[in-house]
């Protein structure tokens, strides 16, 4: 076997296309050309091919987790479901996680402000749900404390917005029983929320 291409792409900076025996195999980075010594016309040898294929599937993945991670903040646990879910072997899904938190891509206390922010102007959620949504992704529990604890969440206040939301709507207007179930659903508590609709009236 022969290395017969090294191209550079256009708009990839740091991306390398490279073909042996005039056959495409996949992208590399400048770090693994140097490592694997590819030069074009140079006879590549089984062992040195199989580690090419194993940097070019490397690059794949981190390529696909880097644009996965780009779209939002994502946490360890999201970005490890999704690598294992296209069926990145498990070393190489920590390697590149690792890779990822070092650059700040992965940043799981910033997802937690996010969310905390969120809840608290536009997207009311009691406590209670927004721990239960930061814990589903595996957000270490003291630190969703501290960023509660942090924003000063009010839990009345939120419900308070949600109250004023869903008045608004037709379907909750004429029906506080209905109102009162999809508040509890939310995680608010029962006395707080019959402290400002009144308890549930049944006909």
């Amino acid at each position: 076997m022969r290395i017969t291409d090294i191209r550079a792409l256009v708009g990839k900076p740091g991306s390398y296309r490279i073909s042996v025996d005039d056959k495409p195999v996949g992208y590399v980075s400048a770090d693994d050309i140097f490592e694997l010594g590819l030069v074009i016309n140079k006879e590549i040898e089984n062992n040195s091919y199989s580690q090419l294929l194993v940097k070019v599937k490397y690059r794949s993945y981190y390529s696909d987790a880097l644009r996965y991670v780009d779209r939002r903040l994502r946490t360890r646990a999201e970005t490890e479901r999704y690598l294992n879910n296209r069926g990145c072997e498990p070393d190489m899904t920590i390697d590149i996680i690792s890779r990822l938190q070092r650059s700040g891509l992965i940043d799981e206390k910033k997802v937690a402000q996010a969310y905390v922010h969120d809840a608290s102007i536009g997207r009311p959620k009691s406590r209670r749900e927004l721990e239960l949504k930061l814990k589903q992704k595996r957000i270490d529990t003291a630190l969703i404390e501290e960023e509660l604890s942090k924003a000063n969440y009010d839990d009345g206040q939120a419900l308070d917005q949600l109250i004023a939301k869903k008045s608004q709507l037709s379907a909750y207007t004429k029906n506080q029983p209905k109102l009162f179930r999809y508040l509890l659903s939310k995680g608010f508590s029962y006395e707080d929320i019959a402290d400002r609709i009144g308890r549930p009236k049944f006909s």
